[in-house]
């Protein structure tokens, strides 16, 4: 990535950055609520769509191919999270 775009991109990414702290730090605080948990991995993932959204239309890039893509890894990532809060 380039310095412009580095720059240009920068609240998009700090955003990014808010939107998994905050969701990591409620896992860590709900540590002994499971359901919580899933809730807020699930709020994760569906906010990341639309961060995803909101970057690339920001961007003037956005696609349906795009949009398909972060609704898969965000599918995927919650599912793995979610799988792996129910065991433990």
């Amino acid at each position: 990535m380039k310095i412009h775009q580095a720059a240009r991109h920068g609240f998009d990414f700090v955003l990014l950055l808010l939107i998994v702290g905050l969701g990591l730090g409620g896992i860590l605080v709900f540590r002994f609520d499971v359901a919580s948990q899933v809730a807020i991995v699930v709020l994760m993932s569906i906010l990341y769509v639309f961060w995803g959204i909101y970057h690339h239309h920001h961007d003037d890039n956005l696609t349906g191919h795009i949009v398909a893509e972060y609704i898969a890894v965000a599918a995927l990532v919650a599912f793995i999270l979610i799988i792996f809060l129910l065991r433990v």
